[in-house]
């Protein structure tokens, strides 16, 4: 039996804290009541920011991977979050920060009493080794960003990754026998390579369908070709859509990056990582693709291009926030505050992903022409012809019309194609299709196999 993890489509990160402040509930309990609101975008899959008890705001250190937050709820209201979304076809994915914990956690703070390989402590209680002390006492330890209350972990030693990953009562597996359905590994490069190899293996012996992600801010082709991880937050796609949104980047470069992940990552990593344009430590979308029209072809992007669509949460009703540095506001649920349009636009494109089949898993291929500026497009295909999807996007602010080339076997002369954002028809003609895009504009087109040249094509299949 090959290993098919259960990987996300549409992905909603949440920031716990500011999910419903003025609810007297838990952030655990009020996510969960708002679960409806999650499922009228199609999602499946909710990131949720560090939980784990920790003396910072963040959670970016922390002190207890076995306990939550009591700001945030319990374990029981984890349990139940992770009910009811599977209930609605979600799973939740956790966040783990495992390079460093604070100079709180209690493995620390006994490590600071011990010497290396004191007979007088006893094997198990022995946490010395698992951090980076120098030789002598006065030298010191190893610390995360110049922060002395971030200890790093020695992540080489055996004892610390059974703890975190590999043991039957590890922190890995604890959560996922919880109900929990994923892991995303922030910092994966620091964790290091062999060592992300174990924590794959690691969540493969949990009973269950489990996905594993890492945050890698570059080309992370090792990584997943290798098999540590199912997918990537996709940082360097990220730096790629708003380049060229913003103008630093051609739409030929553009395509040279989507085909580079494509061809590198393979079309099942590919699709399963993530479209991330803005998120926990990120800043929001729309602090920096600040036109409404462009900021609406990114997010469609995200939904179109192979990989998991991704919401950071409030993006979807318009929550804005003033700098690019203050992306973690607070959710307002007053419908008089959201943005009726932008939230149906999501809704509409998740429920485009879910019908189109090639969306979600298709390979991709480039139709973008040779010396493109403004004109992105591509063709998302899979075994099933009648299945194809062909995108356009033009950034410019003027209407462009262009005859784009489509090296798709399965487009027939004559084929009827319907655009499932307008409604316009245009027709295949030896493999090529002539569109008008209006400017800030983008075209979805879909095979009409009801009649005509398709029919009996798709049919005779």
């Amino acid at each position: 039996m090959t290993y098919a993890p259960r990987c996300p489509s549409i992905v909603y990160e949440v920031f716990l804290d500011k999910i419903d402040v003025k609810s007297e509930e838990k952030p655990l309990v009020a996510l969960t009541s708002r679960l409806p609101h999650l499922k009228s975008l199609n999602v499946d899959a909710i990131s949720l920011s560090p939980i784990f008890a920790s003396p910072e705001p963040m959670r970016m250190h922390t002190s207890d991977y076995l306990a939550i937050d009591t700001c945030l709820g319990n374990e029981e209201d984890l349990v139940e979050l992770c009910r009811q979304a599977e209930a609605l076809g979600m799973g939740v994915i956790l966040t783990g920060v495992f390079d460093h914990v604070s100079d709180e956690h209690p493995w620390f703070q006994d490590a600071l009493k011990q010497v290396p390989n004191d007979p007088h402590v006893p094997l198990e209680k022995r946490t010395r080794q698992f951090f980076l002390f120098g030789k002598n006492d006065e030298d010191g330890y190893e610390f995360s960003d110049n922060n002395i209350h971030e200890p790093k972990l020695n992540l080489a030693n055996s004892a610390v990754r059974r703890r975190l990953f590999t043991g039957e009562q590890s922190v890995l597996h604890m959560w996922l026998q919880k109900g929990v359905t994923g892991w995303r590994v922030l910092r994966a490069e620091t964790v290091g390579y062999s060592i992300l190899r174990e924590v794959s293996r690691g969540s493969w012996t949990v009973e269950g369908n489990h996905y594993l992600l890492g945050d890698i801010k570059g080309f992370a082709d090792r990584y997943v070709k290798d098999g540590l991880l199912d997918g990537v937050v996709n940082h360097y796609l990220r730096q790629a859509i708003i380049g060229f949104f913003r103008g630093a980047i051609p739409a030929r470069q553009l395509a040279r990056v989507v085909h580079d992940l494509s061809t590198r990552y393979g079309t099942g990593a590919c699709n399963r990582s993530w479209n991330i344009l803005g998120g926990l430590e990120l800043p929001r979308l729309s602090t920096v693709i600040q036109e409404p029209d462009r900021l609406a072809l990114a997010v469609l992007l995200q939904y179109t291009l192979p990989g998991a669509a991704h919401i950071f949460y409030g993006d979807e009703v318009g929550l804005r926030a003033r700098q690019e540095e203050s992306a973690l506001v607070a959710m307002s649920w007053d419908e008089r505050d959201q943005n009726k349009d932008l939230l149906s636009y999501y809704q509409k494109l998740g429920a485009l992903r879910g019908m189109f089949p090639a969306l979600r898993e298709g390979q991709w291929v480039d139709m973008t022409p040779a010396g493109g500026e403004e004109i992105f497009a591509f063709a998302r295909v899979t075994h099933a012809p009648e299945e194809t999807v062909l995108v356009a996007i033009n950034r410019a602010s003027q209407t462009r019309v262009r005859k784009l080339f489509a090296p798709v076997c399965d487009l027939p002369d004559g084929l009827e194609m319907i655009d499932a954002l307008s409604g316009k028809r245009a027709t295949i003609r030896s493999g090529t299709i002539n569109v008008q895009i209006e400017g800030f504009g983008a075209s979805i087109l879909t095979p009409d196999s009801a009649s005509g040249v398709g029919a009996d094509m798709h049919r005779g299949y």
